[in-house]
């Protein structure tokens, strides 16, 4: 196991900040990259964060049960997970012909038959009911031990707007849906 002092990392979707800041429930659903470096020069991995509420809405009504084989294997999956004793599980996404085979992760994961890795990784918790800087940073350390061999220090957010720019592009994102108080 390498000790690091410090990881990165930048959230991608401003709906995390709009709970974080108070303008709507906390997130259930997030995406992370992780870098060695502030200036995110270095990219180590990507990871997309599942609560177990947001498990159980995919469950009841984003997958289609009559979609045929993939999106009942993972509707199985999900469902194996929520009922097993499991707190954190993983879906892994492999390359799914020669042309996604550049997009596997460059860290350690498990590999498929093909001896590949994933092109994506979704992380399952059933830790947190909404994602916060805490709770991510908590699945941050565990992911760097798990996919990264690393025990890390610290863990910084990058690109954290302030309150004035979230509130701006909530105001901007919600203004279609009437007035806000």
């Amino acid at each position: 196991m390498i000790n690091v002092d410090t990881l990165y990392i930048h959230v991608r979707h401003w709906l995390f900040w709009y709970g974080v800041y108070g303008f709507t429930n906390k997130s259930c659903n997030d995406e992370i990259t992780l870098f060695s470096d502030k200036e995110q020069n270095n990219r180590l991995a990507y990871f997309d964060l599942l609560t177990l509420p947001c498990l159980i809405d995919h469950l009841n009504s984003e997958l289609d049960e009559t979609d045929g084989s993939s999106d009942n294997a993972y509707m199985e999956k999900i469902q194996s997970f929520i009922d097993g004793d499991k707190e954190i599980g993983y879906s892994y996404i492999y390359p799914r012909d020669e042309e996604d085979e550049s997009y596997q992760v460059n860290h350690s994961a498990p590999l498929n038959e093909k001896g590949l890795k994933p092109t994506y990784i979704y992380v399952w918790s059933k830790q947190v009911d909404a994602w916060d800087r805490e709770s991510i940073s908590d699945h941050v350390t565990i992911l760097a031990r798990e996919f990264l061999q690393r025990d890390v220090e610290n863990i910084v957010f990058l690109d954290i707007p302030s309150y004035e720019e979230t509130k701006a592009s909530y105001e901007e994102d919600y203004a279609r849906f009437g007035p806000i108080d």
